[in-house]
């Protein structure tokens, strides 16, 4: 005979196992994700109270279509009173939940009300048509409980689905005994269904079927809570990485099919810039750490949009520099031409920036750029769980030395004459002030021909 221990560790027992975990030990979510969790499930809330005055409206549409089937001696009827009265309270919840004021303790109330009314109502049949109690027994208005039951799933909420699952059992348990103590009782099904007797096992079945229920919708409830939960932290979690990634990197992290790894990657042509900020070292020299943090941010949220609304992606932040590629997005056969319409708007920025420092009474910093154009590769490097996208390349290594020569230029714009000509080719409205053929540039292995364009 196999023992406990052996019968958990066979396979087909694998996935009780997995959801029992996920039962008792559910995952516990940041508390971003939890609000965002409680933001969901107050407009579920609105949602419930929705669904359940329209079904207020169509029962009452129902029981006014039924009315011509009965001869009804009472001047007072009760079932289109509870009706008003739950619609009343139902009204008055949905106004709370568009305040934002049902706290968990009203909303375990609530459905309780829910269910208290509904079984009010069942049993209110009697005194509508002056029957025995076990009328009710016959009617189909207990299926209103399931939608009642399926209504809580909407909140992620499994003990709410267990709560109205459980009232509802009880209350009809309270109702099938309130009807057996002047009704007769059979065994016999046909008996139970052509007269205004009660059969328990045909209440049982009723029974059975909220159990099953409320038990599945729980577990799917609380399955998918899980689900969510872990999917919001993995949605967060990426959503604040992709802020570290230039947003074409970000989309392409996003829309991958399978896992990323060093050393994915494609070949492109792409214009690769260069901009640094001449002055900072001098003016960050007498600035506390914090201010000098500041200057970058106030330094980097200036320009970063010009980049990005001309197409170009920032492959990193260089303390002073940016490193930015063009090319690499959805952007095609524009490269070359994107960077230089970028450049003019740069260098805008730029003067302004230095005016208005001028004006406060700040050390003048002003900007420098540098354009390269070639193949490059633009992919992902790196090792196991530390990755990086970013661009390799000659063109990348002859933008940061063009950059460091256009202070022996004296330009504030420098170019690779490939790169100038392939603008020009894409359209590019860009003039040349002058030309440098064969400039010797720092660290290139040989002459470099360079346009300077301001």
């Amino acid at each position: 005979m196999l023992s406990w221990r052996a019968l958990a560790d066979r396979p087909f027992v694998a996935p009780v196992k997995k959801v029992w975990r996920e039962l008792t030990h559910p995952p516990m979510p940041p508390e971003r994700v939890a609000r965002a969790i409680r933001e969901a499930e107050a407009i579920s809330e609105i949602m419930v109270a929705w669904v359940q005055l329209a079904g207020v409206a169509a029962f009452l549409l129902f029981y006014l279509a039924s009315l011509p089937a009965f001869d009804m001696s009472m001047g007072f009827e009760p079932v289109p009173v509870a009706l008003l009265a739950y619609g009343a309270f139902v009204g008055w919840r949905l106004r709370q939940a568009y305040a934002g004021t049902l706290s968990p303790g009203l909303m375990s109330a609530s459905a309780a009300a829910d269910v208290l009314l509904l079984m009010a109502l069942i049993w209110s049949f009697t005194l509508q048509y002056d029957a025995p109690a076990a009328i009710y027994l016959k009617g189909p208005t207990l299926s209103y409980a399931f939608i009642l039951i399926a209504l809580r799933a909407l909140r992620f909420d499994a003990w709410q689905v267990l709560l109205t699952g459980g009232l509802a059992i009880a209350g009809w348990i309270v109702l099938v005994l309130v009807a057996a103590r002047d009704a007769p009782v059979t065994n016999d099904y046909p008996t139970y269904l052509t007269s205004l007797s009660v059969f328990w096992g045909a209440e049982a079945e009723k029974i059975a079927a909220l159990l099953g229920v409320t038990l599945v919708l729980a577990l799917a409830v609380s399955r998918a809570r899980g689900l969510l939960i872990r999917t919001a932290v993995e949605e967060t979690a990426a959503r604040e990485l992709s802020r570290f990634l230039d947003a074409g990197a970000a989309k392409r992290v996003r829309g991958s099919n399978a896992e990323l790894k060093a050393g994915d990657g494609e070949l492109k042509p792409m214009a690769i810039m260069f901009l640094d900020l001449r002055g900072f070292s001098a003016a960050a020299a007498s600035l506390p750490p914090a201010q000098v943090i500041a200057l970058l941010r106030e330094y980097q949220s200036r320009f970063v949009p010009i980049i990005e609304t001309a197409g170009g992606s920032v492959d990193k932040f260089l303390g002073d520099g940016i490193l930015v590629s063009f090319g690499g997005g959805d952007r095609v056969g524009t490269e070359a031409a994107d960077a230089f319409a970028a450049a003019p708007a740069l260098i805008a920025a730029g003067e302004a920036w230095a005016e208005e420092r001028a004006r406060a009474g700040m050390p003048p910093l002003d900007v420098a750029i540098a354009i390269a154009h070639g193949e490059v590769v633009h992919g992902v490097i790196g090792h196991d769980d530390r990755l990086e996208f970013t661009v390799i390349g000659e063109a990348v290594n002859l933008a940061a030395k063009l950059e460091k020569h256009a202070k022996v230029e004296h330009a504030k714009v420098i170019a690779t004459k490939a790169a100038y000509s392939r603008a020009l080719q894409q359209g590019a409205a860009a003039s040349a002030v002058r030309e440098a053929p064969a400039s010797i540039v720092d660290g290139a292995p040989e002459p470099v021909d360079v346009v300077i364009l301001a």
